[in-house]
C-alpha cells in the first residue's frame, strides 16, 4: 500500500504542528520556509523517536517505584 492510499498517513499540517509544539517553546522552531517536505518529514520522525523513547523512559522510572513501593510496604507488614 502507498502512502497516498494510506489514510492513517500525517499530513504535512499535523507534522509541522507537532514540530511546533514540541520545539517552539525550547527556541529551537526551525523557519518553515527553510525546509522541504523530506526535511520536515526527517525532523518529525526525529522528534515522534525521541518523544516516545522519553515516554518508555518515564515508564520505566514509574514501575520501578511502584515496585520498590511494594517491596518496602510487604517488608513493613
Amino acid at each position: 500500500m502507498s502512502v497516498i492510499e494510506n489514510q492513517n498517513t500525517t499530513s504535512f499540517v499535523e507534522m509541522w504542528k507537532f514540530i511546533e509544539k514540541n520545539l517552539n517553546p525550547i527556541g529551537m522552531m526551525p523557519d518553515k520556509a527553510s525546509l522541504d517536505h523530506i526535511q520536515v518529514f526527517r525532523l518529525y520522525l526525529e522528534l515522534r523517536n525521541s518523544d516516545t523513547t522519553f515516554r518508555d523512559a518515564i515508564q520505566v522510572h514509574v514501575l520501578r517505584n511502584q515496585l520498590a513501593y511494594s517491596l518496602l510496604s510487604n517488608l513493613v507488614n
